[in-house]
C-alpha cells in the first residue's frame, strides 16, 4: 500500500509504503504538536505573570497616588508638609507609649481655625499640652 502524506516541516509531499511507517509518522508528529503546544501554554504563563506584575505594579503606584491625595485631603492637612510635621509631632509625643493609637492611647489633636485666605493649624498634645504650629502658608 501507497499512502501520500503532506509533511509540514519540509512542506512537501511524502510516499509512505506500510501501515507501520505511517502509524509512526502520524505518532511523531502528534507528539511533537502535543510538545510544542505545551510549550506555548508555558510560554503563556510566563507572559501572563508577567503582565500581571506589570499592570500589579502600576496600580500600586496608583493606588498609593491616590491614597497620597486622600490623605492630603482628609481631616485638615492642606499639604504633605503639614502632614509630616503632624506625624513628627505624634513621634516625639509618644510619652511611653501613652499617646499610642495601637494601646489605645490619645492622638495629638488638631486645632484648624480659619484665617481667610487658608486655615492655621495648631496640633496639641494631649498628655502634657504642648502646642505647635503646623501651618504651612506655602499652600495659600
Amino acid at each position: 500500500m501507497n499512502f501520500t502524506v503532506y509533511n509540514s516541516e519540509s512542506k512537501t509531499f511524502i510516499k509512505v509504503q506500510d501501515k507501520k511507517e505511517l502509524a509512526d509518522l502520524i505518532y511523531n508528529t502528534i507528539k511533537y504538536y502535543e510538545e510544542y503546544t505545551e510549550n506555548l501554554r508555558k510560554e503563556n504563563a510566563k507572559l501572563h505573570a508577567n503582565a500581571y506584575q506589570v499592570v500589579s505594579d502600576e496600580l500600586k503606584d496608583k493606588i498609593q497616588s491616590l491614597q497620597e491625595q486622600l490623605d492630603l485631603s482628609y481631616g485638615e492637612f492642606s499639604s504633605q508638609k503639614e502632614k509630616e510635621a503632624y506625624k513628627d509631632f505624634e513621634q516625639r509625643h509618644m510619652h511611653e507609649r501613652l499617646t499610642s493609637k495601637i494601646q489605645g492611647g490619645k492622638a495629638p489633636y488638631l486645632i484648624p481655625t480659619g484665617v481667610g485666605i487658608g486655615t492655621h493649624l495648631e496640633v496639641v498634645c494631649p498628655i502634657c499640652g504642648e502646642k505647635e504650629d503646623i501651618t504651612d502658608i506655602g499652600v495659600w
